[in-house]
């Protein structure tokens, strides 16, 4: 029997989330309705848009662009500083609630995860009739909008989402790929990034099922392994299974994000990196665990991935610690190539704080 697996994405996660928050203390104003952004620092002009409504987009200001650009397209854009304690929390409840109701439950991203849809499916009925169940109790019970992508696979459900937004529910499955998917641009495949993109344009391929039609051997020996994978993903394959594993039962927490579009801007990376020592420290800090070795991941528009750890003097749980660690090793490690994914976390665990004294101490 298929797989049906559902990808649930949140709609501009930190604007919305941002809006809840801001509604909770009494602003005035529901900021997804308004021209606004979440920027890293907004009393800096150089601070780096990392999320910005459907108005702003519309009128031309899209992630990353920095907040002078913003302000000079828009002067009244409304500016919010990210809370990523508050992001963490709202991801926790959603992640919670849907626990309670799929058995199975990978979260991919603070605000993307999947869930295996078939080992409910003989209680629940229809899988697209329950998704539009699912993301209105979802608006109903915490304020913010989901899309729900439905697949045979993690691939197909993911690509699904992104169709059209914001609160939708849109099907990709198998015998779907070839009509929906095979007529549109190479770039819109799954991990096709730019580097990639102009390598197939060299070989002729511009669209999804130019790639799908391409020869598979010949496609494998210019792009390597990276080539099978888009050649899978062209015929809408992928095997890859739901992870449930829980934190308390990893030997390393880490975090990382995939960006919409590759980016070169420094200000945008120690943004993500702020985030992620902000969550993994929150983590260490309930499972009561200091980490001794910090790594650093990054993917360029290739797929070659890199990366390198920094191991501690002393263990810690502390997020400056762990983000001066991290920018560090991003120094070392990054050449100035557009990054595609980056990704900060903590391992060698211990259970007790101990300091390695230095001599004067």
């Amino acid at each position: 029997m298929n797989r049906i697996i559902m990808h649930i994405d949140v709609n501009s996660a930190y604007l919305s989330w941002s809006a809840i928050k801001l509604l909770q203390e009494g602003y005035g104003k529901d900021i997804r309705k308004e021209v606004s952004v979440i920027a890293g620092d907004p009393t800096k002009r150089h601070g780096v848009v990392v999320a910005a409504s459907i108005p702003a987009k519309k009128v031309g200001i899209k992630p990353p662009i920095n907040l002078y650009e913003a302000q000079r397209i828009y002067p009244n854009v409304i500016v919010t500083k990210p809370d990523f304690t508050f992001y963490k929390e709202m991801s926790n409840k959603l992640i919670a609630f849907l626990k309670m109701v799929f058995p199975s439950v990978e979260q991919f991203s603070i605000d993307e995860c999947f869930v295996n849809y078939g080992e409910v499916k003989e209680k629940y009925g229809d899988e697209v009739n329950f998704a539009y169940r699912l993301k209105n109790e979802i608006f109903k019970r915490f304020g913010f909008t989901v899309n729900v992508g439905i697949g045979n696979n993690k691939l197909c459900a993911k690509m699904a989402s992104d169709f059209s937004k914001p609160n939708k529910v849109h099907t990709l499955y198998q015998n779907e790929f070839e009509e929906k998917m095979w007529h549109k641009d190479v770039s819109e495949l799954f991990m096709a990034g730019k580097a990639s993109c102009q390598k197939l344009r060299e070989l002729g391929i511009n669209t999804i099922g130019e790639l799908a039609n391409y020869d598979e051997l010949k496609l494998i020996s210019i792009l390597k392994s990276h080539g099978k994978l888009l050649y899978d993903y062209a015929h809408g394959k992928d095997d890859s299974e739901i992870k449930t594993d829980s934190y308390n039962e990893r030997k390393s927490i880490s975090y990382s994000r995939t960006l919409e579009t590759s980016s070169d801007s420094r200000n945008l990376l120690n943004e993500y990196l702020k985030d992620f020592s902000i969550r993994i420290s929150n983590e260490l800090n309930k499972r009561h665990f200091y980490a001794k070795t910090v790594i650093l991941t990054l993917r360029n528009d290739s797929f070659d991935t890199v990366s390198r750890q920094i191991k501690l003097d002393n263990a810690t749980n502390s997020e400056e610690t762990i983000f001066e660690n991290g920018q560090r090793l991003l120094n070392k490690l990054w050449d100035g190539d557009p990054i595609r994914l980056i990704g900060l976390g903590v391992g060698d665990f211990r259970e007790s704080l101990m300091y390695q004294l230095s001599l004067f101490e």
